[in-house]
């Protein structure tokens, strides 16, 4: 099986607490997979380590195969990403916005309206971000992050604090974006959605994986998801 990210006994130590302790993670190419644990796991941390926004402290990392670092900087480059909140420019328009991004990209204007009509947001391109909803705001980030045409996207905690609506809006989004070849990879603690969309899961716990599986393994479980995160947890409130 070829993997789109794979990490070996990934380890960052801040000051001699591990937010991640040799974790091992394999994620499926054009899978969608979900990162679970609670506020504080080492979920974000793992992600800014994949994305080079952290430096490791020791372990190995590969994207698409490539683990040196050289053709580690050159594969990020196709990952798109949103880490916690999505910044934007709240005075200008989400066209404006989007095409600030695009030019990072050595993208244009259609470029940008492309993106906005996948995410349905081209009707409001001229609309100020700052009358945007949480959910607007949202599709605008994954908007952006496309630009990029990344054949990974990964999204930290992407319907967190969103309506139902909004939720079901970014979770058709991304069925979506993965049919098309994008292989996704979200961080959550809502465990009821994620069963929704995700393909692959690992829990994580105080900075550790302690379990990984596919969506057909937990369904041989006989549990849904929330319950046998509760299992594996054991009780555990230090996550």
């Amino acid at each position: 099986m070829e993997y789109a990210i794979e990490t070996k006994d990934l380890v960052k130590n801040y000051k001699g607490f591990l937010a991640n302790d040799h974790v091992n993670i394999k994620v499926p190419k054009g899978s969608i997979f979900g990162l679970i644990g609670r506020n504080g796991a080492g979920k974000t941390t793992f992600m800014k380590l994949v994305l080079g926004f952290s430096n490791k402290s020791s372990g190995t990392i590969a994207i698409n195969g490539h683990a040196s670092e050289g053709d580690l900087w050159k594969e990020r480059g196709h990952i798109g990403s949103i880490i916690e909140v999505p910044a934007f420019y709240n005075e200008m328009s989400a066209m404006a916005n989007a095409l600030y991004y695009a030019k990072l990209h050595g993208k244009g204007k259609k470029d940008v309206e492309e993106v906005l009509r996948k995410v349905d947001l081209l009707k409001f391109k001229k609309r100020h971000v700052k009358a945007f909803s949480l959910g607007m705001r949202q599709k605008l980030g994954i908007a952006c992050a496309l630009l990029g045409d990344p054949d990974i996207l990964m999204l930290d905690e992407p319907t967190n604090g969103l309506d139902p609506v909004a939720i079901a809006e970014i979770r058709n989004l991304l069925e979506t974006l993965n049919k098309e070849g994008v292989t996704i990879f979200i961080s959550s603690h809502i465990l009821s959605e994620m069963e929704k969309i995700a393909t692959d899961y690992a829990f994580m716990l105080e900075g550790k994986v302690v379990k990984a599986f596919s969506s057909e393994e937990l369904k041989a479980t006989g549990k849904d998801l929330e319950s046998y995160f509760l299992e594996v947890a054991g009780g555990n409130t230090n996550v």
